[in-house]
C-alpha cells in the first residue's frame, strides 16, 4: 500500500525535488522520519548512559512501519522477542561462566529451537519468536567474556531495545496510515457473492464456469489467506477476525471442490435453488445480512444434492461469524430488521484446523543447530577473536530468513548492504572519530552514516539493500566504548560480520534447501500421505469436518507455494482438488462401512477401494481413470439402510476426481 504523508508547507517543493533525484516522495519522506527518529534514540540513549546506544537505532529502523497496525504489533513482539532471548542468554552465560564449550551447544540449540517454532507461528508471532533466538546470541557472543556482569548486559540491551521501539512509535504513529478497517471482510464478502452468482447461474442454466476461473479463483483465495495475520494486525480482536475470515476462505474452497462434480440439476429443483440464492444476492445489493437467506438456500439445495447442501450450509455459518466480526453492535442489532429474530441460525461453527508445517520446522531447527554448531567449533579450535562476530550474524541469518520463500537468493542482498555498511562503519571510525574527543561527539558523528541510510533505503536501486545497510553499519559502531581504531582489528570485525550471509547463503543451498518447488513437492506427498491414514483408520468419518478442514487449509497452502514455485495456477489448484477429492471418498467408503446392513459383496468391494485410495496418484491420466472406475463402483454400491448420504457423496467424489486435473 503506498503510504502519502500528511500535506505540509512545502510539500510540493519537496515531492519535485524527490522525483528528480529519482526517489518515490512518500516512500523517502518515510526514511528520513525513521532516520531521524534513529538519530534521536542513538543520542538518548547514549546521554542515559545506556552502554549500547547504537541497539535502540538499530531497533527505529526495525520497528518503523507505514501501517499503525503493524507498527503496534511488531513493537510489541519485537520487545517480548527481546525479552525472552536476553533472559536465556543471562541465564545461559550465567552457568557457563563465559565458557564457548557451554555457551556454543546452548545458544545452537536455542537458535535452532526458535528458528523451528517460527516456523510455526504466522505474522508478527513468528518476527517474535525468530528474534528470540538471535537475541540469546548479541547478548551471548557479544559480552561472554565478562560473565561477571552478563545481567547488566542483558538488561542493556532491553533497555535500549524498549527506547528504540518508543522512539519509532512516537515518530510513525502520527503518519502512519489506517488501511480500511473492513477492506479484507468486503473483499472476502465480493468472492463469496460471486461464487453465488455463478451457482445461481448454474442452477437456472446447468452450465458449469470455466475450470482455468476455478483455478484462478483458488489462488486468490490463497493469496488473501497468505496474508490474513497481517491485514489485522495491531487490533484487539484480530484473532477473531482471522478466524472468521479463515472460515469464509476455507468455505468457498469447499464451494470450488463441489463444482467438478455437479450435474445439471432438474428444472424444478434449480428454479427453487435459483430464487434462494437470489434472495440471498438481493439482501447482500440491499445491505442486510447475508448468511440467514444464505442458509436458507442450504435447506433448499439438500432436496436436489446433499453434498451442495452442506457446502452452502457451511459458507453460509462462516459468513455469519464473518459479518458477526465486522459488524458493530449497533449494526448487529438492527441490520436484520424486525424479523431478525425468525431468521434461520448456523448449526455449527466451521471448524478451522490449520495447517503446521512440521517438516520445514524440523529441517530448519537442524539446519540451524548444524551450521551454528561448526562454525562454535571453529571458535573451539581456533580461538579467533572475530568468531562470535561471526556466529551472530550466522545466528540472525540462520533464524530471520528462515521463513522466507527462497532465503538462498535473499542473502546475495543481504551481503551487498552488510558490505557497504561495513565499509561505512568503517570510515566513520576511522576518518570522522579521531577528530572528536568523548562519547557525546562520537555519537554526533555518527549521525550522518544514519542519515545516508535513508536515502540509500529510499531509492529504487538501493532499496533492497538498504536495511542491512543501516543496521550493519550501526552494529559495528560503539560510541561508548574508547578505544584506538586500528585497521587490522576493525578489518577482521567487518569482514567477520560479512562472512555471515556468506555461510547462511551456504547453509540454505547445502542443508535442506528451503524453497518454493521442495516446498510442493512436500506438502503435496504429507496430503496423500493424510489421505492414506484416513484409510487406514475405520473411524476416520467421524471426525470428517476435522479432516475436511485441515485439507482445505492445505489446499490453499499448496496452492500458495505452487505459486512461489513458479508453476502456472492449475498447477496447485487441481493437484490440490484430487486430493481433497480422495480424501471425500475416503470418508464417504468409511461411513458407508460403518453401516452393519451393508451387503458383503459392497463391503469387499469398499473396502478394495479404500486400499486403492491409500495409494497415491502420480500422474492426471491416473487420477481421471481411479476417478471414472470409482464412479461406476460407487452407483453399484447404491445407498445403504441408513440413507443416500454416503452414497451421493462418494458419487460425487469421483466425479470431482475425474475431472480435476
Amino acid at each position: 500500500m503506498t503510504v502519502h504523508p500528511v500535506p505540509a508547507a512545502g510539500a510540493p517543493s519537496f515531492d519535485r525535488l524527490a522525483r528528480r533525484l529519482g526517489f518515490e516522495p512518500a516512500r523517502l519522506a518515510f526514511t528520513l522520519r525513521t532516520a531521524a527518529g534513529s538519530g534521536v534514540a542513538l543520542l538518548l540513549a547514549g546521554l542515559l548512559g545506556l552502554d549500547h546506544p547504537q541497539w535502540a537505532a538499530m531497533t527505529v529502523w526495525i520497528a518503523a512501519q507505514p501501517l499503525r497496525g503493524h507498527l503496534i504489533e511488531k513493537s510489541l513482539f519485537r520487545l517480548l522477542g527481546t525479552a525472552a532471548g536476553a533472559a536465556y542468554g543471562v541465564a545461559l552465560v550465567a552457568l557457563g561462566q563465559g565458557s564457548p564449550a557451554v555457551l556454543v551447544p546452548g545458544l545452537a540449540l536455542w537458535a535452532g529451537l526458535c528458528a523451528g517454532a517460527g516456523q510455526l507461528l504466522r505474522g508478527f508471532a513468528s518476527y517474535g519468536t525468530l528474534l528470540a533466538g538471535y537475541s540469546a546470541a548479541m547478548v551471548v557472543l557479544l559480552d561472554a567474556s565478562h560473565p561477571t556482569h552478563i545481567a547488566a548486559f542483558g538488561l542493556d540491551r532491553l533497555l535500549t531495545i524498549g527506547l528504540g521501539v518508543v522512539v519509532a512509535l512516537a515518530v510513525s504513529l502520527r503518519f502512519a496510515a489506517r488501511p480500511p478497517a473492513d477492506a479484507l471482510h468486503l473483499r472476502t464478502r465480493t468472492l463469496c457473492l460471486e461464487r453465488l452468482r455463478e451457482l445461481a447461474a448454474w442452477a437456472r442454466t446447468g452450465a458449469l464456469p470455466v475450470q482455468t476461473a476455478r483455478d484462478t479463483q483458488l489462488a486468490e483465495l490463497a493469496r488473501l489467506e497468505e496474508g490474513l495475520e497481517l491485514q489485522v494486525a495491531g487490533r484487539l480482536d484480530s484473532r477473531r477476525e482471522v478466524r472468521a475470515l479463515r472460515q469464509a476462505l476455507t468455505a468457498q474452497v469447499g464451494l470450488l471442490l463441489w463444482w467438478p462434480g455437479a450435474q445439471a440439476p432438474a428444472r424444478a429443483d434449480g428454479a427453487a435453488l435459483a430464487d434462494a440464492l437470489q434472495a440471498t444476492l438481493d439482501a447482500a445489493a440491499a445491505g442486510r445480512l447475508v448468511s440467514p437467506s444464505l442458509l436458507q438456500a442450504a435447506t433448499v439445495a439438500d432436496a436436489q444434492d446433499t453434498e451442495l447442501g452442506a457446502v452452502l450450509r457451511r459458507l453460509g455459518a462462516a459468513t455469519g461469524s464473518i459479518e458477526s466480526a465486522a459488524a458493530s453492535p449497533t449494526r448487529r442489532d438492527t441490520a436484520s430488521g424486525p424479523a431478525s429474530g425468525a431468521q434461520p441460525q448456523a448449526a455449527f461453527e466451521p471448524t478451522v484446523v490449520l495447517h503446521r508445517d512440521w517438516i520445514a520446522a524440523r529441517e530448519t531447527f537442524l539446519r540451524s543447530v548444524l551450521t551454528l554448531g561448526l562454525i562454535g567449533a571453529l571458535w573451539l579450535a581456533t580461538g579467533w577473536p572475530a568468531t562470535p562476530l561471526l556466529m551472530l550474524g550466522v545466528a540472525v541469518m540462520t533464524t530471520l530468513f528462515s521463513t522466507a520463500d527462497d532465503p538462498a537468493r535473499l542473502m546475495r542482498s543481504v551481503f551487498c548492504g552488510q558490505l557497504l555498511g561495513a565499509a561505512a562503519a568503517l570510515a566513520v571510525q576511522a576518518l570522522l572519530w579521531p577528530w572528536v574527543d568523548g562519547a557525546v561527539g562520537r555519537l554526533l558523528m555518527c549521525l550522518p552514516l544514519v542519515l545516508a541510510g535513508a536515502f540509500v533505503l529510499a531509492h529504487p536501486r538501493t532499496a533492497r539493500f538498504g536495511f542491512d545497510f543501516n543496521l550493519v553499519g550501526l552494529l559495528l559502531l560503539q560510541p561508548m566504548h574508547v578505544h584506538a581504531f586500528s585497521w587490522p582489528t576493525g578489518l577482521a570485525e567487518a569482514a567477520a560480520v560479512v562472512a555471515g550471509p556468506l555461510v547462511a547463503l551456504a547453509a540454505f543451498r547445502l542443508v535442506f534447501p528451503p524453497g518454493g518447488r521442495r516446498r510442493y513437492a512436500q506438502l503435496s506427498a504429507l496430503m496423500q500421505a493424510e489421505v492414506a491414514a484416513m484409510a487406514a483408520q475405520p473411524q476416520a468419518w467421524r471426525r470428517a469436518e476435522v479432516w475436511r478442514a485441515r485439507l482445505q487449509h492445505r489446499v490453499l497452502r499448496l496452492v500458495r507455494w505452487a505459486d512461489a514455485a513458479g508453476l502456472a495456477p492449475e498447477h496447485g489448484a487441481r493437484q490440490g482438488l484430487a486430493v481433497l477429492a480422495t480424501g471425500q471418498a475416503v470418508l464417504a467408503l468409511g461411513q458407508l462401512l460403518a453401516q452393519d446392513a451393508l451387503p458383503p459383496a459392497d463391503r469387499r468391494r469398499a473396502q478394495a477401494w479404500l486400499r486403492r485410495l491409500a495409494r497415491p496418484i502420480r500422474s492426471p491420466a491416473q487420477a481421471h481413470r481411479r476417478g471414472r472406475l470409482l464412479a461406476r463402483d460407487a452407483l453399484r454400491l447404491g445407498p445403504p439402510p441408513a440413507g443416500p448420504a454416503p452414497a451421493a457423496a462418494l458419487q460425487h467424489a469421483a466425479r470431482v476426481l475425474a475431472r480435476a486435473v
